[in-house]
């Protein structure tokens, strides 16, 4: 099987991850959902851009309103890097305002950043102040806000939208098993007297990223005595 084909139409499962998160939306009386988590920007508009770093740094992000109208945030004009994805409407360059960036004019940015979210939200939302947001640093909040904004707890609604699988999003998953079960049997004929922890792992992210894989968040492989207590990870440098 050729895993980097993917098994299912993409954009079928996309409007229906829109879908789900709208549904919570509506339920909440929301105008929309301000989503900072790569996992969360990844389910509402299969963006995959540079998702480890955006883990550390609000660079990017995406607005999906209640209506559907979806809005990517992108910290630079690459729109490129959205392309094939039709899901979204519009692309913005956003004020970004982490210290790494914007150093001490970080509150003047996070200022910048708010208006752009306030100006959205009007522009396809009206007058509902009431936006979700599943993660944010103070200074953006407390900009959002100095605005007007009522802020609530976005992670509820987007676990909730999760929490019911599509046909499609069940063949994905099997696929994505499938791939597991690849690198583990790599892992196994790999396994000879010798080879390091890491040596082993590297097994595993070579066929995971081979396979149209993306990224592994842990590093749980252990031998010997570092097997108890459980949980310890692969030694890593630094």
């Amino acid at each position: 099987m050729e895993f980097t084909v993917p098994p299912v139409d993409l954009d079928k499962v996309r409007l229906y991850r829109r879908s789900r998160i709208c549904e919570q939306l509506i339920k909440h009386d929301y105008a929309g959902i301000l989503l900072f988590d790569p996992l969360n920007t990844r389910y509402a508009c299969d963006a995959t851009i540079m998702q480890v770093w955006c883990t550390h740094y609000e660079t990017r992000c995406v607005l999906l309103m209640t209506d559907g109208k979806t809005i990517f945030f992108d910290y630079a004009d690459h729109v490129h890097l959205i392309e094939g994805l039709s899901i979204i409407d519009d692309y913005q360059v956003m004020d970004v305002f982490n210290y790494f960036a914007a150093g001490d004019k970080s509150s003047n940015h996070a200022k910048g950043f708010a208006r752009q979210i306030r100006d959205t939200m009007e522009k396809y939302g009206g007058k509902n102040n009431r936006l979700a947001i599943d993660r944010l640093s103070h200074l953006g909040v407390d900009a959002l806000r100095s605005l007007g904004l009522q802020i609530f707890d976005g992670q509820e609604v987007t676990e909730i939208a999760r929490s019911v699988k599509s046909k499609e999003e069940m063949e994905l998953m099997r696929a994505s098993i499938d791939i597991a079960e690849l690198g583990m049997d790599a892992m196994k004929r790999a396994l000879v007297a010798g080879i390091t922890e890491n040596g082993l792992w590297a097994k595993l992210h070579e066929c995971n990223i081979a396979n149209g894989g993306e990224w592994i968040e842990t590093r749980l492989l252990t031998s010997g005595p570092r097997t108890n207590p459980g949980f310890m990870n692969a030694p890593c440098a630094g």
